[in-house]
Formats: structure tokens, sequence, C-alpha cells
């Protein structure tokens, strides 16, 4: 939580709300009044009027061909591109993660060509890009704010929606000519500098960023903080925070990182008109002695408990990646590719409580449902191309059982990434880039039958999108009240969003009957996309993998993504 005395605040008026022709959703309606010291253009341009599509054009080896699209999404019909960015003010580098502030600014983690296969060090990024997406009728870039080495995936923290966490995977082992000493995973920036107060420390990092408000007078985004986690390898993250059931929980931060099998726990408490500490307080050492026997060369598990916060663990075989914080339970969820289990943390004692085998089963991934009830599994076919889904029910007693999912219209269809609606009413689920009959589809479903006993998702539309080479799209969903609803009237899906890599397009699709409307021409090899409009955060009116629900306050998401990143992992 920012100090009030750093913080210009900037409010919307009703005046200004109408301008912007938007309802901002799940805030206070408009009262006569209301009144608000700030305007929302500069310079006499003209504000936004409606929701915004940015499309992460990956681009080809030609320089210049990375950009960023900005669509204007106005429904059905009439969407068309705003203005595309650079790619100079990117370094003509590769762009990963997006994420968007409670404060309206958009992140972009900058983080290199072609990451992780980059073969220079001038080729890995080190930045996120800020995007001013409200004052003007374009979005704009601001600045670029230098975080750590290979920035890939991005997340608002639900404790302080103003507040982002970027991942530095660190250097990626492709680079040939790195500084003499640095070992992939390392972050170059900020983990292997010997003038360390807490010593030459190596690994891989977050950072944490603020945004400040739009408007008259305010600063752009500022780096906070960078916390070495003395670990290499890719790195996802996930928020603990008190919930009903439990409200003494602490508020921590969990960062899993694959190489070296650990998860690293940072506070994240706030003090009376300060910043958190944000200081590394624990890691939990991911190493099972039974999983590493079955490994090809084992790691020893060596007892941790007392190795010093400065000094890294022995690595091991587990590779976490995928992390889930649940509403439901108040737990945190980690699953470990290589040794095929799902191990429920409790954030009070940061001690496992039970551990999901599956071994034997088809799934290698999950996701969770928005109120935190449900973890969604996901896998391939055992001997042929085909999507397998299961499902744990957090409600029902230990041991976690699953329940697998019979969908035939799942055959030919590889695993691809896939998301909730916040309300928890539709699931939707890609092909993957390996599928054979079913390369090119989005399956959309109505998930509230999971509350069924046993669960289920019934397929509402097996949706066929523009034919690729090889079936490699991305998808986001605008999720909106209903237009001419009373306020306090459930946000819902509207438009699905995806990106079209054969013909550099993006299709929108009418989440009620299913149906492309209209196909928009963006940049070349259109991948990630992030829908955003004005109050979205504030609101939890984000479509992701792992939404959990809110606070009656401030409804809070936690933008934590499977598949959808747009960078290879």
């Amino acid at each position: 939580m920012r100090s009030m005395i750093n913080r210009q605040p900037f409010f919307l008026s009703c005046a200004t709300r109408g301008v912007l022709g938007l309802a901002l959703i799940g805030l206070a309606g408009c009262t006569a009044g209301e009144s608000s010291p700030g305007t929302v253009t500069t310079g006499g341009s003209a504000a936004l009027q409606g929701p915004l599509v940015f499309v992460n054009n990956t681009g080809n080896a030609n320089a210049g061909s990375r950009t960023l699209s900005t669509i204007a999404l106005r429904g059905d019909s009439g969407n068309s591109v705003l203005g595309t960015i650079g790619p100079v003010v990117f370094g003509d580098l590769a762009l990963g993660d997006m994420q968007f502030s409670l404060g309206e600014w958009t992140f972009l983690n900058v983080s290199g060509l072609g990451n992780p296969s980059a073969t220079s060090m001038t080729q890995v990024g080190t930045q996120v890009a800020t995007i001013d997406p409200l004052t003007g009728a374009i979005p704009v870039h601001e600045i670029n704010l230098t975080t750590g080495t290979r920035p890939v995936h991005i997340y608002r923290d639900p404790t302080d929606q103003e507040v982002m966490w970027s991942m530095n995977d660190g250097l990626p082992a492709s680079v040939t000519n790195a500084p003499v000493g640095a070992t992939p995973g390392d972050d170059l920036v900020n983990c292997n500098n010997p003038a360390r107060v807490d010593g030459p420390i190596e690994g891989g990092s977050v950072t944490i960023l603020h945004n400040s408000h739009l408007g008259p007078g305010a600063t752009p985004p500022t780096v906070e903080r960078t916390v070495c986690v003395l670990a290499d390898g890719h790195k996802v993250t996930a928020f603990s925070q008190p919930t009903t059931s439990r409200p003494t929980l602490p508020r921590l931060v969990f960062v899993s990182s694959t190489t070296a099998g650990e998860i690293a726990v940072i506070d994240n408490t706030p003090r009376p008109g300060l910043d958190p500490d944000w200081r590394l307080v624990n890691r939990i050492d991911l190493c099972d002695p039974v999983k590493e026997a079955l490994r090809p060369v084992p790691a020893t598990c060596n007892n941790e408990s007392s190795t010093p916060l400065t000094t890294a663990f022995t690595p091991n075989n587990s590779n976490p990646h995928g992390i889930r914080f649940s509403q439901w339970t108040g737990m945190v969820y980690s699953i470990q590719e290589n040794y095929r289990t799902i191990v429920e943390i409790d954030p009070a004692s940061l001690v496992s409580t039970q551990t999901v085998d599956l071994s034997g089963t088809n799934y290698t991934a999950f996701g969770i449902s928005p109120n935190g009830r449900f973890l969604l599994l996901r896998g391939s076919a055992t001997g042929s191309v085909g999507t397998r889904l299961g499902v744990i029910d957090l409600a029902t007693p230990n041991p976690r059982a699953i329940t697998d999912l019979t969908i035939p219209e799942l055959d030919g269809a590889s695993p691809g990434g896939f998301k909730f609606s916040p309300d928890g009413r539709r699931f939707y689920l890609l092909a993957g880039t390996a599928s054979t009959t079913k390369r090119d589809h989005l399956f959309a479903f109505d998930s509230t039958s999971l509350t069924a006993n046993p669960p289920t998702l019934t397929l509402l539309q097996d949706i066929g999108l523009i034919s690729t080479a090889t079936g490699d799209h991305s998808f986001d969903v605008l999720v909106q009240r209903p237009t001419g609803a009373p306020v306090g009237t459930p946000a819902e899906a509207r438009h699905l969003v995806v990106s079209n890599k054969a013909d550099n397009s993006v299709s929108i699709i009418n989440a009620t009957d299913h149906l492309i409307k209209q196909t928009v021409r963006v940049g070349t090899n259109p991948g990630a996309v992030l829908v955003y409009y004005p109050g979205a955060a504030a609101a939890g009116n984000q479509a992701t993998s792992s939404l959990t629900g809110g606070q009656p306050s401030v409804p809070v998401s936690l933008p934590e993504r499977l598949d959808d990143h747009g960078m290879p992992e």
C-alpha cells in the first residue's frame, strides 16, 4: 500500500465516465453533485471511448516487425485498429506477458527475440514497457522501466492492485556470449553483483512496480524493489490473502522456480502508510526423495531447514510450473511436472498438508475456478491426439479425489490455453498447436455444471477458427454488464477475441451465439491478446485461468494464466 503522501489520486467524475462511454462495472453508481478535479484528456485529444484489445505481434526475423497493436472493440461490428506501437520504443525486442493495473496502466514485459532461444546478450530484454491506454484517443508508450534479465510473466497484486510483479527468468541457456561466471537463470541486472549488501548471490528475481494514477500531475510508473530469490528457472507466482473462512491468513507471495525446484516466499503485508517490506522471508524445498528416486539422474534431497536465506538450496528435479491460491480453502497449490504431483501448502505454516498424485493419469497442468473451489486439470490422451480434462472439488473431504470428464468433442484436439469468465459461468479452451483433426478450434463450455454431483462441463459450442498452418492462436474475453442493465447486475462474457497467425488477424466472436462477427488485420504473427477497459481491474472483470474472486470493498483477481502468455516457456 503506497503512502498517501506520495500518491497523486485521480478520480473519474460522472461527466467523465460519460465521455468514456463506458460504465465502470462494479463501482458505485453516479449520483448528483459528484465532481472531479481531474480530466481524462491532455492536449485537447479525444479520450478513450470503449474497450481495447492489445495484440502482441511477435513478428519474424525482419527488423521492425515486432509491434503492439491496439484495437477499438465496439461489438459485433465497427472494430478497427486504433494504432500500433513499436518496434523502436521496445528496442526491436519481442514482447512478453501483458497486464493492466487498477490505476489504468498497461504493462508489457520486453523479454527478447525468440525467447528463450536468443543467442546474444543484445537479444535478451531487461525492461517492462508502460502504456497509457486512457489519456488520449490512442494508447501511447510512456517509459521503459529496467527490471531484470528476461522478464517473462507479469502479475497484478491482489493486495494493492496498483502494484505489479514481474518475473525475471534470468539468462537463457542459448546465449553464447554471456559474461564470465554467469550461468543460465541468473538475473545479471540485480542478482550477480558482489557489491550487494546481502552477498554476491545469483539466480533469478522478481521486480515490484507501482503505477501512478493517470491525470494532471501524475508521474509514470516506477520500480519499487527487486527481490533475488537465489533460484534458477522459469517463474510463476501466487498471492495468499485473508479469506472469509481464514481471516488471519498472511499476505505472502509464492514464487516457484522450475530449475531449482523450490518456492520463494516474499512478505506482502501492508504497513500503515507504507509499502510492504517485500522481503524474502522463507523458501520451500519441493524435493521428494521417493519421486527423485524415479528420475534418470536423481538429486539429493537435503534438509534445507537451517540453510540461510542468502545461500542457495540444492536443486532438484521436481520442476514446479503452475501455482494457484484458492479463496475457497485458503491454500496454495503447486504442480510439479516431473514428479506428476500437486502439493497443497498452508500459507499460515508453509507446510504441505497433502499431495495429489497424478501418476497414472493424463494430466500435466491445471487452473482454478473463479471462486477457488475447483482445480481444473488438463492433459493429453494416451497414445493419440486428444485433450483430457479432470476436476478436483476442493469442497470435498480429504484426500482430494479426481473426477475425469468425458468430452468426446475434444478428441483430435491437443491441449491449449484455457480461461474462465470471472463469474464462473463460462469456460473456454483452445485446441493446441499439435492438434490434427481439430487444430483451429475454440471450445465454449457452460461451467455452472461443475457444481453437479459428479461435476461436469457442458459443451455449448465448438467454434471453428480461421485455418492456420500450425493451429497457433491465443485469446481473451471481454467481460461486461449487459447494455442498459442496472448497476449491480453481474458482468458476463460479451465477446471473445482470438488471434490468428495464419493471416495476421484477430477474430471477434460473439459470446452468446459463438459466431465470428468480424476479422481485423493487425501486425505480423499476432500472438497473445489482452482485453482492457477502464474499471476492469477494480471490478475483477478479467477472464483468466486462475481468477480468485474478490473482497467486498475492492474485488480482486490474480492475473495468472496458463499457456497463454505469448512467450515460449
